[in-house]
């Protein structure tokens, strides 16, 4: 079994950062995010984070995120997300070929699985795009190393039904029909995007699209009269198994403990 993590949205304000959208503390949201994944059993062998790794792009903040990371032990293969900024990120995480203001589009093998992240931000755009440099690159990305399962990042989730979707909540209509000729026959095991900040699991032409909620807030999903914004954070658990994708949502508040069941009686259940 490979196992890992999906994280997304962070939002990352630093302290000191002039934020006048800052809504919660995503500092301590992530700073407890990194202490459940490292007391997790089965240890995840990697992490994805699928954009918006910061909340206004500045530099402050991603020096914070780049500091945070260094002192992990887990790798995190990251790209970016609508509220990114592309010369920010390069400059805390230097070394990238498309630096200093060029997508962060880029793949490696981690745990036995092939980790390709796209860059579907667009800047000063709300929805997201993979232009035509892009699709080639991710083309050249998706033919290495054809005998390993693919893991596939990008900020924006590709439109899955036309009929009900705004606009700025998904990948251009253009971009999603080009993914999916690209992931078509490349065994790719699972499809990661945040950016709605909602958990939700698809199956879109044959592969599955794991969304989840992210470090800043949720959505109140019994409401249609408008988009109500709710504290809620959390994470994916992705186990990777002979028999497929499991991806388990797991919510990050603190909750009460109501009983506790050991796991000597829990083997003893018929």
């Amino acid at each position: 079994m490979t196992r890992f993590l999906h994280i997304t949205d962070l939002h990352l304000s630093a302290p000191q950062t002039e934020d006048p959208t800052r809504q919660t503390d995503t500092v301590a949201a992530f700073d407890r995010l990194m202490q459940v994944a490292l007391r997790l059993d089965p240890r995840p062998d990697f992490i994805v984070a699928s954009g918006d790794l910061t909340n206004v792009g500045d530099d402050a903040s991603y020096a914070l995120l780049a500091e945070r990371l260094a002192a992990f032990d887990i790798p995190v293969h990251m790209t970016l997300g609508n509220h990114d900024r592309r010369a920010g990120w390069h400059g805390a995480f230097p070394g990238h070929a498309a630096a200093p203001e060029g997508p962060v589009d880029h793949d490696t093998v981690l745990g036995n699985v092939h980790v390709i992240a796209l860059d579907s931000s667009m800047p000063g755009r709300v929805s997201g795009s993979l232009d035509e440099a892009q699709i080639a690159h991710a083309e050249e990305m998706l033919s290495r190393h054809p005998d390993l399962p693919k893991v596939v990042a990008v900020h924006h989730p590709p439109l899955v039904d036309p009929s009900r979707n705004f606009a700025w909540a998904t990948l251009d209509l253009e971009s999603t029909d080009r993914l999916a000729t690209l992931l078509s026959g490349r065994n790719v095991v699972a499809l990661l995007s945040g950016h709605v900040h909602m958990n939700r699991v698809s199956f879109w032409n044959g592969v599955p699209l794991v969304v989840t909620m992210g470090q800043q807030s949720t959505v109140d999903l019994t409401r249609s009269d408008a988009l109500a914004v709710v504290e809620g954070t959390g994470f994916a658990i992705c186990d990777l198994l002979p028999s497929g994708l499991q991806a388990t949502f797991v919510p990050l508040a603190e909750p009460r403990l109501i009983k506790e069941i050991s796991v000597e009686r829990l083997r003893a259940f018929s």
